[in-house]
């Protein structure tokens, strides 16, 4: 089983890690999830291996908005999708206010394994006429039940999205959790751009939920982007309400002066069921 980890993990940092220009175009799930902490649905795009974490079917509906000028919003971004068993397929649309908006299909599976699940998932990206595909693949190791350790590969075959290529990225993580709080952090290792240049830039995150203890579900939720130097580039804000059927609201900001100005705001519904008894 160590050593189908370890070919795993070497699969993955190689992949990671082979070249190109990028575009994001990332769903708003990734903003507050973690490579080790998305076990429903939503792993579809932070970490396909999430997908076989557990025997669950879920589905997801939702709707990004974006402050573009005083009190005036926009629809930034709608995602829907569903996951039975680690077999999951999603859709999101993301709009731009000066070209065609981007339409993201993706196909995932997962596989369960001890302690652990691989997951890979393929990508079609369509804007106006022109479209393009690409690959990710994750890791999840659990050694015991308050560590995860997590390793997702993205953007291989560097898609085209907005007319340039999406850069490949390497992503590693860990996790600790009690039955109060979850504590995550992750690095991103990004290819850089350019035909002339050579290595990879180096971001990171960090995040916490807190589990109240209420007469239901309630979950608070904060994580931060952070660039080289460590430095708050984003922060992203909200709470979850609900077990089976939660609804997750988000608000997303940059610092100026010091201060958050919250520019993304966003409200998700998530429905699960677990399907216990099999695997």
């Amino acid at each position: 089983m160590k050593r189908r980890l370890v070919l795993a993990a070497t699969v993955l940092l190689a992949a990671g890690v082979a070249g190109g220009a990028t575009a994001q175009v990332a769903v708003r799930s990734s903003d507050y999830l973690f490579v080790t902490n998305a076990n429903d649905v939503r792993a579809l795009w932070v970490n396909p291996a999430g997908l076989g974490m557990l025997p669950e079917a879920s589905i997801i509906g939702e709707l990004t908005l974006e402050r573009v000028m005083g009190n005036e919003f926009r629809v930034e971004q709608y995602v829907i999708g569903f996951n039975t068993r680690g077999i999951s397929v999603g859709y999101h649309r993301t709009r731009f206010d000066d070209e065609p908006a981007v339409g993201h299909l993706r196909v995932g599976l997962a596989l369960p394994m001890r302690h652990g699940a691989l997951g890979v998932t393929v990508s079609r990206y369509q804007q106006d006429t022109t479209s393009s595909r690409g690959f990710d693949a994750g890791l999840l190791f659990m050694p015991n039940p308050a560590i995860q350790f997590g390793l997702t590969a993205r953007n291989i075959g560097r898609p085209e999205v907005r007319g340039e290529n999406m850069l490949i990225t390497a992503i590693g993580g860990a996790q600790y959790m009690t039955s109060r709080f979850q504590l995550s952090a992750e690095a991103h290792a990004t290819e850089r751009r350019g035909v002339n240049e050579s290595g990879f830039d180096f971001t990171y995150r960090a995040g916490a939920q807190a589990y109240l203890p209420v007469a239901f579900p309630l979950v608070l939720i904060g994580a931060l982007n952070l660039g080289p130097n460590f430095r708050i580039d984003q922060l992203h804000l909200g709470f979850s309400i609900g077990g089976t059927r939660q609804v997750t609201l988000m608000a997303s900001g940059v610092p100026r002066d010091d201060t958050p100005v919250f520019e993304r705001f966003s409200a998700g519904l998530v429905a699960r069921n677990l399907l216990l008894g099999q695997r």
